[in-house]
């Protein structure tokens, strides 16, 4: 970022792009992908999460709490990577009103993805026992591949309905196969709902091991 900064580029056209390929495709679904899926598999693995399982706490909502925790955490992980690789390219630049903006619209879509991310990398790790060789396939194979194909087939990845609704809100996002803003919220939703569901059942009924 501090490089591109140095460069003759269109300044918030080209840091959009940027900010887009390293942290939308990248650090979001990577970073994600790599707590999300240890946070509850390391404990299985360890057998400490029998402390859990036999704790008046309902099974659920030590699932949430796993959640609510691995979502913090993803916060101010993604917020300081994001907002360091924002500002190495602004500070140089100028900042402006029209940096503040899109550092606000891009990073919305950086919670966003922390949101419907973790919940199905979380998902992941309490069916799977190596859960992160599937995450990597899923975050280096699906979405960065299948979800920057052209046609309908990208629209199986989370990364599509991210992009979409940052295509609606940034005027120098191009994204010529996006789905409409309310759609893209409405699909995200429903994809949080039922990974959220079936991953806080699954870790209700799931045996494990003393």
């Amino acid at each position: 970022m501090v490089y591109a900064s140095t460069q003759d580029v269109e300044r918030l056209q080209d840091v959009t792009i940027l900010l887009d390929v390293m942290f939308l495709t990248l650090f979001l679904p990577v970073l994600v992908m790599l707590y999300s899926t240890s946070v509850i598999r390391e404990e299985i693995e360890d057998k400490s999460i029998t402390q859990v399982i036999a704790s008046p706490m309902k099974r659920i909502t030590a699932y949430l709490s796993y959640y609510s925790s691995l979502l913090l955490a993803l916060f101010l992980l993604m917020g300081a990577i994001f907002t360091a690789g924002f500002l190495s390219f602004f500070i140089p630049q100028g900042l402006d009103l029209e940096a503040f903006y899109l550092y606000r619209d891009m990073f919305l879509l950086v919670v966003i993805g922390c949101v419907v991310y973790s919940a199905l990398f979380l998902l992941v790790s309490v069916i799977i026992e190596r859960a992160i060789y599937f995450g990597l396939f899923y975050a280096f194979i699906w979405e960065s591949f299948i979800g920057s194909l052209p046609g309908r087939i990208a629209e199986f990845s989370v990364r599509h309905y991210i992009r979409s609704i940052g295509a609606g809100w940034i005027e120098f996002m191009e994204f010529g196969n996006a789905t409409g803003v309310l759609q893209s919220f409405m699909v995200l939703f429903v994809v949080f709902v039922i990974m959220m569901v079936a991953g806080a059942l699954l870790f209700r009924q799931k045996e494990y091991p003393c």
